[in-house]
């Protein structure tokens, strides 16, 4: 009985973070580096705080927060796990106030960048000089990769002397929360991490104009200008992609988590607003949308509205991506149907969804009106990072949804 007490002791001690012995990281606030090379680094916040024997790992882009799954500590390493993405942080003590390891995403093959971080309140990246000039806030037509194979944003910053906040915001979606310093008068840098990515943007003012860099991760990087412009519009989401024939008349076939097979139009759904969400659980944007239509699920259920999602994930197994679907649906306490559409890739979506004319974006959404005929086609989708864009939004969907449901 002595020796069986002591193996569970010794398995307690190696597989989760509570061993007698183990040293955690100081509780505070840290500045971490993913290395996308020699010289440069991904910078971001993140604050580290003691729960009983353990320790909670949390990140800050501007004001969305990031949430880990608590510390396992196996083979002498911490394994940090995201809640909402399939990667995690891998690192071991340094000393008392720094760490060092590798950010791993499992979703892409033999993919990690060096970690390290510091226990510090410096700002997260070097401020060279103090600058009460604000000059970068605003709105600003963007053009992304424009010697190549470019596209327009609208760069929107919140400048408050040496810290900048802000977002891109695309016609298929936005960059979510990004947040930096302005490290001199005419120069800032400012970074999103959040499991799924990892970005940074660069941006130099040069004659009233900025040039700047983007980079993602240790995978890709392009330029982009961008001149003040607050009247700059992109064109509207609801009109990049189109029914295709007569928008009464479409069928689709998917099977269900369970591998039953669901056709629409439906029975079930007969006299009720549908909403047919295209998205995959790898997909930033996709998160944030359906953080949104539970909120609209919750509200406009009882009178009617249903919504369908359907996940196109990563890979070529249907069991895995019934797995990734499902450990979705519980984690954001979905009560809305889930279906399995199958690989992660824009042709596949399209193949399925014949009836639009084209498919662009994770994720792209497909309004139903009771009598079963498509009403509006919505290509991406701006977060809660794009603050008034978001708001906008948020109110006229649910200003249709109700109108649907009269």
């Amino acid at each position: 009985m002595k020796s069986l007490a002591v193996f569970i002791s010794l398995f307690f001690c190696f597989t989760t973070a509570y061993c007698i012995n183990f040293k955690a990281p100081q509780s505070g606030r840290w500045i971490g580096k993913l290395n996308i090379s020699s010289t440069e680094s991904i910078n971001f916040e993140f604050k580290i705080e003691k729960v009983k024997s353990s320790f909670r790992v949390i990140i800050f882009n501007d004001e969305e927060v990031v949430p880990l799954n608590d510390p396992i500590f196996k083979e002498d390493s911490f394994h940090v796990n995201f809640k909402y993405f399939n990667s995690e942080l891998v690192f071991k003590l340094s000393s008392k106030k720094s760490i060092a390891g590798r950010w791993i995403n499992h979703l892409k093959k033999d993919y990690s960048i060096p970690f390290e971080a510091t226990l510090s309140n410096a700002s997260i990246f070097p401020i060279e000089e103090v600058t009460s000039n604000n000059v970068f806030d605003g709105e600003w037509k963007t053009r992304f990769s424009p010697d190549g194979n470019s596209f327009e944003a609208i760069g929107a910053f919140k400048q408050n002397g040496n810290k900048i906040t802000g977002t891109f915001l695309t016609e298929t979606g936005d960059f979510r929360y990004l947040s930096g310093n302005v490290t001199n008068s005419n120069k800032f840098m400012m970074s999103g991490y959040d499991g799924s990515h990892a970005f940074l943007f660069i941006g130099l003012l040069v004659d009233g104009k900025i040039q700047g860099e983007y980079i993602s991760g240790n995978h890709y990087r392009t330029t982009w200008i961008a001149e003040k412009d607050s009247s700059f519009k992109l064109r509207h989401a609801d009109s990049l992609t189109r029914m295709v024939g007569n928008p009464n008349e479409f069928y689709l076939e998917f099977n269900k988590l369970n591998g039953d097979k669901f056709t629409f139009p439906n029975p079930l759904f007969q006299d009720k607003v549908v909403i047919i969400q295209i998205l995959g659980t790898w997909c930033a944007n996709c998160m944030d949308e359906t953080i949104f239509y539970k909120e609209l699920y919750d509200k406009y259920n009882s009178q009617g509205l249903e919504i369908i999602s359907v996940g196109y994930e990563i890979g070529d197994e249907f069991d895995y991506f019934a797995k990734q679907l499902e450990t979705y649906k519980k984690r954001f306490n979905l009560n809305h149907l889930v279906l399995v559409g199958g690989s992660a890739n824009k042709s596949s979506a399209k193949n399925d969804f014949g009836f639009i004319s084209d498919f662009t974006s994770f994720p792209t959404s497909i309004f139903i009106d009771k009598t079963g005929k498509v009403v509006s086609i919505h290509t991406g989708f701006s977060g809660p990072g794009t603050g008034k864009y978001y708001t906008e939004y948020k109110e006229k969907t649910q200003n249709l949804i109700e109108s649907l449901l009269k």
